[in-house]
């Protein structure tokens, strides 16, 4: 699976930010963060050479300004759902930003989970 979260993070990037390809215990924002989804990896038949794998994409923005904070995640989240239209098989919705303490800082978050068809 390293070699497709690796792929995803490469394409995140192209969004012109900082992309951790797992979660990271210093963050700058803007950031995008990929996480083990739930269920992380679903095999399509015993023996098959396919499998499902998902991840949850979190974006994270200063929170300091609320009417920034705000304007700043949404651009992110429009920007990392474009560049997601040819590699994923499923797109959930992006969850309600909310303020999450990051290290010692209020950061704006918000997740979309993705699921990728891969091949063993």
């Amino acid at each position: 699976m390293a070699t497709y979260r690796a792929n995803l993070a490469a394409t995140l990037a192209a969004a012109g930010r900082v992309v951790y390809a797992w979660p990271n215990e210093n963050i700058t924002p803007p950031a995008i963060v990929l996480v083990p989804g739930s269920p992380y990896i679903t095999v399509s038949a015993i023996g098959g050479a396919r499998c499902n794998v998902r991840f949850d994409i979190t974006v994270i923005v200063n929170a300091a300004d609320n009417q920034a904070a705000l304007a700043n995640i949404e651009t992110l989240i429009f920007s990392v759902t474009d560049l997601l239209a040819n590699n994923i098989s499923f797109l959930g919705g992006w969850s309600q930003p909310t303020v999450q303490q990051i290290g010692n800082a209020d950061m704006l978050i918000s997740q979309l989970n993705v699921e990728m068809v891969t091949t063993n």
